[in-house]
């Protein structure tokens, strides 16, 4: 702003008093030098001299006041942080800097179920066994040849010329199946072993007890059930029974998958005693001397009850000892265990 008043002029420049009397002042009775009035009329006169020279006018003042009014505005919609405050001068130290998910992206999310599961699924999971029984593939494990089955974890196996496997000095293709206990007894873990050998799918089971390993046990299928039967050779005179309607009474044998030897036919005709009828196939033997009986019939009618005393000797020998009648036909039906 402009001043209006004349400034009051005063060119003496005096002499300034000590500074003793400076700072006691005035006391009554003094008659001070005007050298010192002078010294003071001139400070003040220059001192507003120097202040009026120095002030701004009001168009000065008010665009100073603009251009701060601007710098205010401008630093106060500022986004790059102007003083460069850390996150630690306002106590956001441990925060990191991560882009954070909006409110509805956040609702949406904890909304999704296919992304969350409850808790009775977490503790099926929590809960699940942590062995792997496979590969990462999951197929079955091929073992090296040569490796006993009976050190193999819990698992699926595949491998050839394998120890201890069920049939001695084997060398097929094996299917092994351990399945092991936390129970162990006598340094024995309890374990069971399914073992099928690849080309024929014949399956053996076996276990570890207390006592150690119980031995292999075949599985019996339906195709055991199946016999192969054998046709022995007819001798010393005696022949196959021919029926009217031309049934087949050919002598067969054969043995079961238990060891069950099933004998069928008929003869006629030929001699008693302890000479053969025929022989039983090798492996067919019975373990000790058998007696048999059997039906008879003679030529003519009904003419009561007839029938023979059969012999089958350890060595195979099927012997017709004795009988009412073999004019017609004598049954040699019998079944009885093999040796083993």
């Amino acid at each position: 702003m402009a001043f209006t008043k004349e400034l009051p002029q005063w060119d003496n420049a005096g002499q300034k008093p000590p500074q003793s009397k400076i700072s006691e002042g005035f006391k009554p009775l003094d008659h001070p030098p005007a050298d010192w009035f002078n010294w003071y009329m001139n400070g003040t006169y220059e001192a507003l001299k120097e202040l009026q020279s120095g002030a701004a006018t009001t168009t000065e003042v008010t665009a100073a006041l603009k251009v701060l009014s601007n710098d205010i505005a401008t630093h106060s919609n500022a986004k790059n942080n102007p003083h460069a405050v850390t996150k630690a001068q306002v106590g956001l130290d441990n925060v990191e800097n991560i882009k954070q998910a909006s409110k509805v992206d956040f609702d949406n999310h904890v909304g999704d179920k296919k992304l969350h599961t409850s808790e009775v699924e977490k503790n099926k999971w929590n809960n699940g066994q942590l062995y792997r029984l496979t590969p990462n593939d999951g197929r079955v494990a091929r073992i090296p040849n040569g490796t006993d089955i009976f050190t193999l974890p819990t698992g699926p196996y595949m491998g050839a010329q394998l120890l201890n496997a069920p049939v001695e000095n084997d060398t097929s293709f094996y299917y092994v199946d351990v399945f092991e206990t936390g129970y162990e007894q006598n340094g024995v873990i309890y374990k069971r072993i399914i073992a099928t050998r690849s080309f024929d799918n014949i399956t053996w089971i076996g276990t570890f007890h207390a006592q150690g390993f119980k031995g292999w046990e075949r599985i019996i299928t339906s195709r055991d059930a199946k016999l192969d039967w054998k046709f022995p050779t007819i001798s010393n005179g005696w022949k196959t029974y021919k029926s009217e309607v031309n049934n087949d009474y050919r002598v067969r044998v054969a043995k079961d998958a238990l060891g069950i030897v099933h004998v069928t036919g008929a003869i006629a005709g030929g001699t008693l005693g302890d000479i053969p009828a025929f022989t039983l196939p090798e492996g067919c033997e019975p373990p000790y001397p058998l007696y048999n009986v059997g039906i008879a019939s003679s030529t003519g009618g009904f003419k009561g009850p007839q029938f023979s005393r059969q012999y089958i000797a350890t060595d195979g020998r099927f012997c017709i000892q004795d009988t009412t009648s073999n004019t017609e036909f004598i049954v040699v039906n019998c079944v009885f265990k093999a040796k083993e």
